[in-house]
């Protein structure tokens, strides 16, 4: 103890307080005598400053016509432009290097990050596919500079949990977090893109992970449907491969396959996203530079997305329900195309019925109507991803009458080539508008859209642009997009009781 005391240095308050051995076991990086700067900048917190009573009212600070009753977060008044929206101002750059970094200053504490790789398990093969999945379970493993146990703790203790989420062309990296800890938390989100490493003995429990996952996700009937649509859609591509870890592969993955895989993917800074919801522009740029700055541009492979379509698959499960999905090729995220299959979805109907007042329906609804007794759901869909897209009908309905639903919704879409009355079409503007603006209210939602978009055309665009291009929209380009859709190579896939569920060929 007396050895303890002599190297108690007799300066309260200051780091060092502590004994020069724990410090410098601890600490590490700082060194004896070196004072603790605090972690915040007091500056930049009183440019948020909010007084409580406007934290925690309903209408506070702004007009009540536009908040009406939603709950607002603490916020410019000038960044509330509907229902209580934090919109925050949106600011894309791109680094020299190539990397994109998307800002969106809603003033708020919490800041949301997303790291977005135009990468996903359309780049696998045949040999490494699911490597993707393991990495999933191990991207806070040990590496060159943190070990295991430090990798998930010290996002923990920063009140963040980290999410790697995988996609057939697209992977994103996601955390949400105390505005000043951003800088520790994207250092974990970005470390095996910098310098990967995955070890072997820390692998086994990731792939155990993964098909715990796999299991789980694979007893969902929409994901096995959208399995099979996507082995159909896009057979014989990465594309058309499962997304999910198999068992018979979990053997060829181990350390130098997924370091392959990383050095052939992950250092394109060209294909990478960077997205702060709450961040200004200046600081998200200098943290991405400091992380990312080793990365260089290059051509990543892109994954193959040739449509073959004209496939059919019928899936036998127990019960008197059916599902079905009958799709066609789509359109890309952040493309024209898009919007436009996005207002042919609502002239269709986007949705269930939902009535307050009288009896209005959707077209699909009411063209199904008449030929059911049982409860049922007919809805368009529209699909957006990277590269590519799918577009069509998804239904719901007994056994007996989903052949009855599926021929009544399908000669729906095809009298959309005929046109609809301005009236409708401005209905479906303002329907799709409002979609738009709903998912805009959300943090999350303007990270992933905003993520999506960088990577899939580059720059994002803001809800007021969305909005602008989607009034633009004139009914000869509706009629051209649903000619389009309507003369495609369709997959129809369905699952329960289909012995009534009609082939292709008997819906023309």
């Amino acid at each position: 103890s007396s050895g303890i005391n002599a190297e108690w240095p007799l300066r309260p308050g200051t780091l060092t307080a502590l004994p020069k051995k724990i410090l410098t076991r601890v600490v590490g990086k700082l060194k004896v005598d070196e004072e603790y700067s605090a972690h915040v900048n007091l500056d930049l917190e009183k440019k948020y400053d909010v007084p409580l009573h406007q934290i925690f009212s309903r209408t506070g600070h702004i007009d009540k016509r536009l908040a009406g009753d939603a709950m607002v977060m603490p916020c410019y008044k000038e960044n509330l432009p509907f229902l209580g929206a934090t919109s925050g101002q949106m600011e894309a750059s791109r680094l020299s290097n190539g990397v994109t970094t998307v800002s969106v200053d809603n003033s708020s504490p919490v800041v949301h990050l997303g790291v977005y790789l135009g990468v996903g398990t359309g780049n696998e093969t045949r040999a490494n596919a699911g490597s993707l999945q393991v990495m999933k379970n191990a991207w806070l493993g040990s590496t060159t500079r943190r070990t295991l146990i430090g990798g998930h703790r010290e996002p923990l203790q920063c009140g963040a949990n980290i999410e790697f989420n995988v996609g057939r062309d697209i992977t994103s990296i996601t955390a949400s977090c105390p505005r000043d800890k951003a800088s520790l938390v994207l250092d974990h989100m970005t470390q095996n893109l910098v310098c990967p490493e995955f070890f072997n003995h820390e692998l086994h429990q990731a792939k155990v992970d993964a098909l715990h996952q796999t299991g789980v996700a694979l007893s969902d009937p929409a994901t096995i449907m959208m399995e099979e649509a996507n082995r159909l859609a896009y057979r014989g591509t990465g594309l058309g491969r499962s997304i999910y870890l198999k068992a018979g592969n979990t053997g060829a993955i181990e350390r130098n396959t997924l370091l392959d895989f990383a050095a052939e993917n992950f250092k394109d800074s060209n294909n990478i996203a960077v997205v702060g919801v709450g961040l200004d522009p200046e600081n998200l740029s200098g943290l991405a530079d400091e992380y990312l700055w080793s990365l260089e541009g290059g051509s990543a492979t892109v994954a193959n997305t040739t449509w073959t379509g004209m496939q059919e698959s019928q899936i036998e499960a127990s019960g008197n329900g059916a599902l079905a999905m009958c799709l066609v090729e789509g359109a890309a995220a952040g493309s024209q195309d898009a919007l436009v299959l996005g207002i042919l979805k609502h002239l269709a109907g986007a949705g269930g019925s939902a009535i307050t007042h009288g009896g209005s329906h959707s077209q699909l609804i009411s063209a199904a109507a008449p030929y059911t007794q049982s409860p049922f759901n007919t809805q368009c869909v529209n699909i957006n991803n990277v590269n590519t897209g799918m577009f069509g009908l998804s239904i719901s309905a007994a056994g007996e009458e989903i052949g009855d639903v599926l021929k009544s919704s399908y000669g729906v879409m095809i009298g959309l080539n005929d046109g609809v009355s301005d009236q409708a079409l401005e209905t479906a503007k303002n329907k799709l508008k409002l979609e738009l603006l709903s998912a805009y209210e959300s943090n999350l939602a303007v990270r992933a859209a905003t993520g999506l978009e960088s990577i899939a055309a580059g720059s994002p665009s803001s809800a007021s642009q969305l909005c602008g291009a989607i009034d633009s929209i004139t009914n000869e380009e509706v009629i051209e997009a649903a000619k389009k859709i309507n003369s495609s190579a369709p997959i129809l896939v369905s699952y329960g009781n289909v012995e009534s569920m009609p082939l292709q060929r008997e819906l023309q």
